[in-house]
């Protein structure tokens, strides 16, 4: 009767040893193996404005992490925006994502669920786009300097002028960069000259109304004797330096971009400046 006992404990410990390798072998061969996953998915949040007029809609994207995700400007159905010019940036402005001439945008998903605004430009002033555009292949249509662009008063060649009109075209461009939604950039006066600022005062100017240099913006007084014209031009050359761009008007650029009875900035010129902002990577 013991030795029967003792042989049933055995077999039922030699048994529980068997499943136990078994159970072991099998979890190490599970643990070999991954489980296969289906891809983790993210919401987009869009708002959606009109870079001069403000907002027009808002919506979100459920897509895959690091998908590639198509906005298509025919597909928001706004009104009152040029139909080809996107750019797509983190939160309200943060860092750019992307820039399209063409409608159509395409970027990839983050692995976390993000916000982001869409800017479309305002067409309801009529303002060429082109005009920017075309310059922009040969590095120019874009930012001389990051924002906030700083400036300081430098008149040369020992010509003088008043200082107010040139803080009126400042305050003028400025004021074209700040809406209640986002502020694209500033002009910001400094008292003397630093690392990547630029000057803006009376001077000769080769004899021209005015001229500019990536360093220096100025206006002959000479040659504009009233203030309008001063402040027309002001706004000319100080526009031309920080969007390197030139006669963007045909004959000059205060034709497109201030008015001619007051030499104030123009709607268009403000639609044009904000969008070289908005597009800019710098910011």
């Amino acid at each position: 009767m013991f030795e029967r006992l003792t042989r049933l404990r055995f077999s039922i410990v030699v048994c529980l040893c068997i499943v136990v390798f078994l159970y072991a072998c099998q979890n190490k061969s599970q643990a070999k193996r991954p489980a296969f996953q289906l891809p983790d998915s993210v919401i987009l949040s869009f708002e959606v404005y009109n870079h001069t007029q403000g907002f027009l809609m808002n919506f979100k994207r459920t897509v895959e992490q690091e998908s590639q995700v198509t906005i298509r400007n025919s597909d928001l159905g706004v009104e009152g925006v040029d139909v080809n010019r996107m750019v797509i940036r983190e939160d309200r402005f943060g860092t750019r994502i992307a820039f399209s001439q063409t409608g159509v945008v395409h970027l990839e998903a983050p692995k976390d669920d993000k916000n982001y605004t869409i800017y479309l430009m305002n067409v309801s002033n009529a303002a060429d786009y082109r005009k920017v555009d075309t310059w922009t292949n040969a590095n120019e249509g874009v930012l001389e300097y990051v924002s906030p662009l700083k400036w300081y008063q430098e008149n040369r060649n020992d010509f003088q002028g008043p200082e107010n009109v040139i803080q009126d075209a400042i305050n003028q461009l400025n004021d074209a960069l700040d809406y209640p939604w986002a502020k694209y950039g500033s002009l910001q006066k400094i008292d003397q000259r630093q690392n990547s600022s630029f000057g803006v005062g009376y001077g000769y100017c080769r004899n021209q109304f005015g001229w500019h240099s990536p360093y220096w913006a100025g206006v002959n007084p000479d040659h504009c004797l009233t203030f309008k014209m001063k402040l027309g031009t002001f706004l000319e050359e100080v526009f031309e330096l920080i969007t390197r761009l030139n006669d963007i008007g045909g004959k000059d650029t205060a034709t497109l971009i201030t008015d001619p009875d007051t030499g104030n900035l123009n709607e268009v010129g403000k639609d044009l400046l904000a969008y070289v902002f908005v597009k800019d990577e710098k910011i």
